[in-house]
């Protein structure tokens, strides 16, 4: 590693930042367990940039930390082994294409922005994670995004058609086409969505849009336990509802809610469930579909119901959703992020399972929400210093929790640098040690000098 020489090659076409201000910045994602200095920062312009960078760290053997927004709660933008971050924030411009339904765009430009954009010409792009105002295009894609929309639409890689990606060795080239379908030989399309930036730069994409809904109606749903509000949602999802969004979160998400934002929501102990129907014209089947759901969640002993298509309201409902899932960051001055995915089928059991962890680790602060429409949660942490060894227990537990109801420790949130041991616990468990040796050689084959983001995934 040679940083000296790399500073005087790369000074030449950018401006290195490396004042204090900036270091501190980028020495870690949206959660700070996990920090560290990289040696400065830079801010590519476009594809060329970018192809000048690698290039660089490739000839001087420098780690590069591609980055987004920094909302990553893994670790995964956290230069560990020094570095240089390469942030992509200008990298910005978009060209809508309506008649081919994508977008294209570069990857610096947050979904916030990019859906601003598109509801110029009423589409949109369905993938939304719940930090959407700061998560980049080229984030999201790294970490394959999810969101409160994934019920129905599922993840980024169900909406990428193609991407323009710089490999560490500076070579441009393009994974996937820019069209709706394409068996073109091996998807490595797919495998580069995801790799939590290991394998290549991002610099571009071409992601498919949706139509935006005529009208969207949420319906909140309060119940006196756990078991009733897990059955409103299997008998949602088995009833044949489409729901544009399914959510959940639990009494204490509720309680916080309620204190800081002066709601009076019923702090019911079974938690809440959100839903949202839509239509695109037929009002006669959004009707139907709204009494479908009233009908389930009565059957089901609500203790609360309420809809509305005014958007304050529609937002009020949904910042208790919200609220849940930073609720622990609020409260207490240490916060565990959560991140676990099970069969629809077990989603009761996991419910009970989490909720009964309140009882064994009395002195941590438990928040429970997240996408129950497909299967993952958000267990969420907040401790005092005093109870950092009961709180990790519990993570440890919470992850294991879903191995064991046939799950997986990740749905969204990506493994980074802090859930290497984890991965290779599933793994093992699962009998695919296999999985983790063909990670291994895919990143030495990409990356030989392991140049992109080292250290995810323990790699």
């Amino acid at each position: 590693m040679d940083i000296q020489h790399a500073i005087e090659e790369l000074k030449k076409n950018f401006k290195i930042y490396d004042d204090k201000n900036s270091l501190i910045i980028h020495s870690t994602g949206s959660i700070d367990r996990i920090r560290a200095e990289p040696y400065f920062v830079l801010y590519p312009e476009n594809t060329m940039d970018i192809q000048k960078i690698v290039g660089t760290a490739e000839k001087y053997k420098i780690p590069l930390i591609i980055r987004g927004g920094g909302s990553s709660p893994t670790g995964a933008v956290v230069p560990s082994n020094g570095g240089i971050v390469v942030n992509m924030k200008r990298m910005n411009n978009v060209a809508v294409s309506i008649e081919n339904g994508y977008v294209i765009c570069e990857p610096g430009i947050t979904l916030k922005e990019l859906n601003e954009i598109l509801k110029k010409y009423n589409f949109f792009f369905p993938p939304d994670p719940s930090s959407v105002s700061v998560a980049t295009v080229g984030g999201a894609i790294a970490e394959n995004s999810g969101g409160m929309r994934c019920a129905r639409y599922g993840t980024v890689k169900d909406w990428v058609l193609k991407i323009e990606a710089v490999l560490p060795d500076g070579e441009i080239t393009y994974f996937g086409e820019e069209t709706y379908k394409n068996r073109a030989g091996y998807n490595i399309l797919d495998l580069i969505i995801g790799s939590e930036g290991t394998l290549c730069v991002v610099t571009r994409a071409w992601l498919k849009i949706m139509p935006l809904p005529r009208k969207v109606v949420r319906i909140a749903a309060f119940f006196k336990n756990i078991d009733d509000a897990a059955l409103s949602v299997l008998n949602i999802r088995e009833s044949g509802i489409n729901p544009l969004v399914l959510e959940y979160a639990d009494k204490s998400g509720i309680e916080t809610a309620n204190k800081i934002r002066n709601f009076n929501y019923p702090a019911a102990e079974g938690g809440l469930v959100i839903t949202d129907i839509d239509s695109y014209s037929d009002e006669c089947n959004m009707s139907d579909s709204l009494k479908n759901v009233y009908k389930i969640f009565e059957d089901n002993n609500a203790v609360y119901i309420t809809d509305t298509d005014s958007e304050m309201e529609i937002n009020n409902i949904m910042e208790v959703r919200r609220i849940a899932f930073t609720s622990p960051g609020i409260l207490y001055k240490n916060f565990i992020d959560g991140d676990i995915v099970v069969p629809l089928s077990n989603i009761k059991e996991l419910l009970i399972r989490l909720n009964n962890l309140r009882k064994k680790y009395k002195n941590v602060f438990l928040s429970i929400c997240g996408h129950v429409g497909d299967g993952n949660l958000h267990p969420q942490i907040g401790y005092d210093e005093k109870y950092k060894d009961s709180a990790f227990k519990e993570v440890l537990e919470i992850n294991r929790i879903a191995i064991d109801l046939n799950g997986t420790i990740s749905g969204e949130h990506g493994i980074g640098k802090i859930k290497t041991e984890l991965l290779l616990e599933q793994f093992h468990r699962r009998n695919m040690d296999i999985n983790y040796e063909l990670m291994k050689s895919i990143k030495k084959l990409f990356d030989p000098d392991d140049i992109l983001n080292p250290g995810n995934f323990g790699l």
